[in-house]
């Protein structure tokens, strides 16, 4: 997938298929029949996919000033406080949620991709063309106009290619779910790659060829455009 407008390289290659492994093993922890170990799964997935795009760039800006864009953390205090407030709820909820989330996983495992290879994409937009200050305030303003152009995307027919791209791929699946039971004992895994299962390879490799499509590009750049509409609004 071309990235950031230039011809496609063989380092923009290794990042598009990292931030889409990422996508899979995130998207897998819908999986794992223990409460909250998906949403540190997906945290992980998260920053993972910063910590690449920004090395891949070699810039001077320390990942923790971007955490508003990849966290769904609201501060140390006020974050804990809320997750405090939740966690007896969503225990209670767990068992619904979770085979919720099974049962709509042709939906949402797809989902999840594209919102893993949009944030990565956009971040690699935006140091591509000098435009990232590492401003903690611009940073939370690049996830709203992130969320705000994700949510007005119709993806259906995305969604249903890449759907039909894993469905291809046997074992995908169990070989990211074990991916990502791994990736929650970790502490942290932005300075390494994602060393995936030949399955979730795969997966990740018939996922990429759908993705350099003309039809999804030009659907890429559709939400470049709103999400920089967005941005400018932000910025008023």
């Amino acid at each position: 997938m071309n990235t950031s407008g230039d011809d496609k390289t063989a380092a923009s290659n290794w990042l598009v298929h990292q931030w889409i492994v990422a996508g899979i093993v995130s998207a897998s922890a819908r999986f794992i029949p223990i409460p909250f170990v998906d949403d540190a799964v997906r945290s992980q997935c998260r920053r993972f996919v910063v910590s690449r795009t920004l090395s891949s760039h070699q810039p001077a800006i320390p990942i923790d000033r971007l955490k508003p864009y990849y966290s769904d953390g609201e501060g140390c205090l006020q974050g804990c406080l809320g997750m405090a407030l939740k966690a007896p709820i969503k225990l209670l909820l767990f068992p619904i949620r979770k085979i919720a989330s099974v049962l709509t996983s042709i939906h949402s495992v797809p989902i999840e991709v594209l919102r893993l290879v949009l944030l990565g994409r956009t971040l690699d937009r935006y140091l591509s063309a000098g435009r990232l200050s590492g401003d903690p305030l611009q940073s939370a303003q690049m996830r709203r106009a992130f969320e705000g152009a994700f949510a007005r995307m119709d993806f259906r027919v995305v969604r249903a290619g890449m759907a039909d791209a894993l469905s291809s791929v046997r074992g995908w699946k169990t070989a990211a779910t074990g991916l990502a039971k791994k990736l929650a004992g970790r502490r942290s895994v932005e300075s390494e790659e994602l060393e995936s299962p030949p399955e979730v390879e795969q997966g990740a490799q018939e996922i990429q060829v759908f993705l350099d499509r003309p039809d999804t590009l030009a659907l890429f750049a559709e939400f470049d455009r709103r999400f920089d509409e967005l941005m400018s609004a932000e910025s008023r």
